[in-house]
C-alpha cells in the first residue's frame, strides 16, 4: 500500500497503447535504461517527420533507444500542429502523444471559423522551412506573408513579438495577387533583429503563427575529389548541387544535394568509382616497353621498343571502361637501315651496320660547307631521318681585323657572297674595305687593316 503508480496512455491507430509505471525512483530508471528499440508509423496526413536531420519517407522504421524524432506540418503557413514537434524513444514507446497536422481556412473554403492560412512570397534570398517548425530567412532576403481572409468581412490584424520596427502590411496591391483576399506584411531585407513571431489575427478572433528566424545558412564547403565535377560551388541555403564524373566513371552516392536549413547538405557528397587497368607486363612480346601515364578510364600508355627494334602496330593503347587496355598491342622487330651515301667532297664519321636508333654524322672536307643536317637516325620505317646533306665550296672565316669589324662572321660562307670591313672612330682602313668569295673557295683579296689617319698620309707623302 502506499505506492505511486501512473499509467501513460496513448490512442493510436483506434486503440490505447500504454502500461502502468512505477513512481518509484527505481523503477523510471529502469524504464529509461530500457534499450527496447521503437517503431515509428509514418502516416500522419500532413505531417513530415525528420531523423539525424534527414526526412522519414519510409512508411514503417524501427528505431534505437534514445532516438529522437522530429516532426513538423508539411507547410507551416498551411497546417497546423498540435501535440510536440520532438518525441524520444524510451523504454520501447515514444514519449508525449503523436502529433497532428490540421488544414486552415484555405483547406476549408476560407470558412470564418478556421484559422487563416499564410502564404509565403519572397525575392532577394532563400527561405525555407526548418525541421521543427520555423521560417528561415536569409539576411537581406525580402519576405510576403499573405494572411488569407476574404475582404468583404473585415480587416486582418498582423501582431509581431518584438517592436524592432515597424512593417508594412495591407491588401496586396501586386499584379496577378488577389487583393480580396490576400492581408500582407512584408519584411524588407530582413536582418537578424527581424527574428520573432508573426501572427495573423481574424476579425473572427482565430490567429494563425509562424515563427521567423533570421540567419545566414551556408553549408561546408564543397570539397575537391577526383574526377567529380559539380555545378556551382555555393554553399547558401536551398543551393543545389549537381553531380557528375568524367571519363566514364560511375557515380557513387546521390547525383543531387540540397543544402538544408540545418546547414547540413541532404545526403553525403558522392565520389566516382576509380576503374583502372591493370598491369600488362605479361601480356607484352619480346623487346616490347611501355610506360602508362594513367591507369584510369580514358587513360593512356605508350609502347616503345627496345634500341635497334621497330615498332609494328599501334603506339599506345587507351584503359577502356570495362578495366582493360585495349588491344591488339605491337611487336617489335630487329630494324636495319642501308649505309648512306657519303656526300661528294664529304664523309661520314662512324660505320654501319645501323640499327633504329643509330645516327650518322656527316662531316664537309676544308673549304667546303654544308647545305642540310649534318646528323641522320636510322627510323623504325629503316630509312633514314631526313634527306643526305650536301658539302658545297665555300670560303672559310678569312680572320679578323684589328680595331675593326666585318659585316657577318661564319664558319664558311658562299660563293659570290661579300663581306665588308670598317674600322672603330679615329681610324682608317688600309686595304679592300670589301672581299669576295670567288668559285675556287678563295677570297678576292687580304683582309684590310685598321691604322691611325696620321700614319696612312705620312704614307701617302712618302710616296
Amino acid at each position: 500500500m502506499g505506492e505511486k503508480t501512473t499509467w501513460k496512455i496513448v490512442c493510436e491507430d483506434g486503440s490505447w497503447i500504454g502500461r502502468s509505471l512505477n513512481c518509484d525512483e527505481t523503477v523510471s530508471t529502469q524504464a529509461l535504461n530500457n534499450n527496447s528499440t521503437c517503431i515509428f508509423k509514418n502516416q500522419e496526413l500532413n505531417v513530415i517527420s525528420f531523423y539525424n536531420d534527414q526526412q522519414i519517407r519510409e512508411d514503417v522504421v524501427e528505431f534505437p533507444a534514445g532516438a529522437v524524432i522530429t516532426s513538423r506540418c508539411a507547410d507551416i503557413g498551411k497546417y497546423t500542429m498540435v501535440g510536440p514537434n520532438k518525441r524520444r524513444c524510451m523504454g520501447g514507446d515514444w514519449d508525449g502523444i503523436k502529433p497532428a497536422c490540421s488544414g486552415l481556412n484555405q483547406e476549408n473554403d476560407y470558412s470564418m471559423e478556421k484559422a487563416p492560412t499564410i502564404l509565403f512570397r519572397y525575392q532577394d534570398g532563400p527561405i525555407a522551412q526548418s525541421n521543427d517548425g520555423k521560417l528561415i530567412v536569409y539576411p537581406g532576403t525580402i519576405l510576403h506573408m499573405e494572411c488569407l481572409w476574404m475582404r468583404r468581412f473585415g480587416n486582418p490584424k498582423w501582431t509581431v513579438s518584438h517592436d524592432y520596427r515597424k512593417y508594412p502590411e495591407g491588401w496586396t496591391t501586386d499584379p496577378g495577387r488577389d487583393s480580396q483576399l490576400e492581408y500582407r506584411l512584408s519584411i524588407i531585407h530582413a536582418s537578424k533583429d527581424d527574428s520573432g513571431i508573426f501572427t495573423c489575427l481574424t476579425p473572427a478572433r482565430y490567429t494563425h503563427s509562424v515563427e521567423i528566424e533570421v540567419k545566414a545558412v551556408h553549408c561546408p564547403v564543397v570539397p575537391q575529389r577526383r574526377g567529380l565535377t559539380v555545378n556551382t560551388q555555393s554553399t547558401k541555403m536551398n543551393t543545389v548541387l549537381k553531380f557528375s564524373c568524367i571519363n566514364g566513371n560511375s557515380l557513387i552516392g546521390a547525383s543531387e544535394v540540397t543544402c538544408l536549413p540545418s546547414g547540413n547538405w541532404s545526403s553525403p557528397f558522392p565520389v566516382c568509382e576509380s576503374i583502372e587497368c591493370g598491369e600488362m607486363s605479361e601480356l607484352l612480346g619480346e623487346h616490347l616497353k611501355v610506360m602508362v601515364l594513367s591507369r584510369e578510364v580514358g587513360g593512356k600508355a605508350v609502347f616503345s621498343c627496345d634500341p635497334g627494334f621497330g615498332l609494328k602496330g599501334a603506339a599506345e593503347t587507351v584503359c577502356q571502361t570495362n578495366g582493360e587496355w585495349a588491344i591488339p598491342f605491337p611487336t617489335c622487330k630487329e630494324v636495319h637501315c642501308d649505309s648512306p651515301t657519303p656526300p661528294q667532297n664529304g664523309y661520314i664519321q662512324g660505320s654501319g651496320p645501323y640499327k633504329a636508333g643509330d645516327v650518322v654524322q656527316f662531316n664537309c672536307n676544308p673549304n667546303y660547307m654544308m647545305e642540310g643536317q649534318p646528323i641522320m637516325a636510322c627510323q623504325e620505317n629503316s630509312r633514314w631521318s631526313g634527306k643526305l646533306p650536301k658539302c658545297v665550296q665555300a670560303c672559310s672565316y678569312p680572320g679578323t681585323t684589328i680595331s675593326g669589324r666585318m659585316s657577318a662572321v661564319k664558319f664558311f660562307y658562299k660563293i659570290g657572297e661579300n663581306i665588308t670591313f670598317t674600322c672603330e672612330e679615329g681610324l682608317v682602313l688600309k686595304g679592300a674595305s670589301i672581299l669576295k668569295c670567288l668559285k675556287n673557295g678563295k677570297w678576292s683579296n687580304t683582309i684590310p687593316a685598321c691604322v691611325e689617319e696620321n700614319s696612312v698620309k705620312r704614307a701617302e707623302r712618302s710616296i
